[in-house]
């Protein structure tokens, strides 16, 4: 479990991104593993950018099933909470605690629960990462 970004770990490769669906039988618990995995790339999707990134690059995108709404849940944005949908959340909760928008320059810094804290300066032509 890092905490800091380890550069000669990340997968770096020339192949094309592809995805298909399962298409054969599975057994159950294959079928749970792959409900899994399909939680975990749609997780990502819904989050912001940056904090995709943040997860990614710090292995942070484990996830849990979801009983109740997490904190800061917000049903005038997401919708009622409803207890018979099949809900997952990341088990490491990220949260945004400060933006500086400026023209040309955003400024973004989140805390990871048990990670500390990390920001991003997003500038036309750079973006920078960083522990704080």
């Amino acid at each position: 479990m890092p905490n800091v970004i380890d550069p000669e770990t990340m997968n770096v490769d020339e192949l094309p991104g592809i995805w298909s669906p399962v298409q054969w039988d599975l057994t159950e618990e294959e079928r749970n593993h792959e409900l899994e995995e399909q939680a975990t790339a749609s997780l990502l999707w819904a989050v912001d950018v940056p904090e995709a990134i943040l997860r990614l690059l710090l292995d942070a995108c484990d996830i849990e099933r979801a009983f109740e709404p997490p904190k800061g849940y917000d049903p005038e944005q997401q919708g009622d909470w409803d207890d018979n949908l099949l809900t997952f959340q990341f088990k490491r909760e990220i949260q945004l605690r400060k933006v500086e928008r400026e023209k040309e320059y955003l400024y973004l810094e989140y805390k990871i629960e048990d990670l500390g804290y990390w920001a991003f300066e997003i500038q036309p032509e750079q973006i920078s990462l960083y522990k704080i």
